[in-house]
């Protein structure tokens, strides 16, 4: 098939690009100007690519970079996330999640694609406290109202690859653990729960499902099998890191109100809405839903699976 692709860059993206090729797939990417260098060299390697690499220069913001491309294309996967918004910097979660998601879905009827596969997230809903899940169900109720045949994938945090570089929930805790001296600030009792799935199971179900009729007008929660503590994940991860640390538990109230003060410096660990998200925890009853109808392998986070190393 001919795959239109946006995030390709970026940690979730890196993957899937790499399961469509392994696939024989081929995909335009939809890259800002001076992105190249971020695209990993086994994804530059065009032998090793057979096909993906077709670079396509543009944002979501400005449709006229993409239109034409997509007019080649049998199918859109759409993968664009943002971990915290910088509105100073005009990045922002409606800009990111909502605004750029409408503007390629309409650009994607206009140009006679059917097939749309979304990235949202575990624990998208109507009335969302956070500003993160409340600009990816509007995405998600944009799409379904699009008359496209669309599937939502809804994954928890992800674990896998960490040595890529990129931001991601695993990455965020490694950096907690070390930037101070002797402890590790979590906040409040550290119990909320979350259900880690792995970066090969989420880039493999978005791969399968071009292909899986069945999939058309679903929406997945990807969760991985095992259920575990904020505090238990600390542990994994110090012990991978080889940083073991003092929780130094703090009031949930007390660090809200620090993040609402420095989240807008991006040396600032975590946003007022990360700690909210955290506070919620992560998990789902229907995760077998997604392993069963795509016909992967849940893998099982352990420290091994864990990859810190450049």
């Amino acid at each position: 098939m001919n795959i239109f692709l946006t995030g390709g860059t970026g940690y979730v993206g890196r993957n899937i690009l790499r399961a469509l090729a392994a696939a024989g797939h081929r995909v335009s990417t939809l890259i800002r100007r001076g992105s190249e260098e971020k695209i990993p060299k086994d994804i530059q390697d065009v032998r090793h690519l057979r096909g993906v690499g077709h670079l396509i220069h543009g944002s979501l913001e400005t449709p006229d970079s993409y239109r034409d491309a997509l007019s080649h294309c049998d199918a859109v996967i759409n993968l664009p996330g943002l971990l915290r918004e910088f509105p100073s910097k005009g990045i922002t979660f409606e800009t990111v999640h909502f605004l750029g998601a409408k503007n390629l879905i309409d650009e994607a009827r206009r140009a006679g694609v059917r097939r749309f596969l979304q990235m949202s997230a575990l624990g998208v809903r109507a009335g969302a406290k956070t500003k993160y899940l409340s600009t990816k169900f509007c995405a998600e109720e944009y799409l379904k109202s699009s008359g496209l045949q669309w599937t939502i994938f809804r994954p928890s945090v992800i674990f896998g690859k960490e040595n890529e570089g990129y931001a991601n929930f695993f990455l965020v805790l490694r950096e907690l653990l070390t930037k101070f001296p002797f402890v590790v600030p979590v906040p409040g009792s550290g119990n909320y729960v979350f259900q880690p799935v792995a970066i090969e199971n989420v880039a493999d179900g978005f791969v399968k499902a071009l292909t899986v009729q069945s999939s058309i007008g679903k929406a997945y929660d990807v969760a991985g099998p095992e259920q575990f503590t904020f505090n238990e994940l600390l542990d994994i991860v110090s012990e991978k890191a080889g940083k073991r640390k003092i929780k130094f538990h703090l009031p949930i109230g007390l660090m809200k109100n620090i993040a609402t003060m420095f989240e807008r410096f991006s040396f600032f660990p975590v946003s007022r809405d990360q700690i909210t998200m955290l506070e919620e925890g992560n998990v789902s009853d229907n995760w077998q839903y997604f392993f069963n109808e795509l016909s992967t392998i849940p893998i099982h986070l352990k420290p091994e699976a864990l990859n810190f190393e450049p």
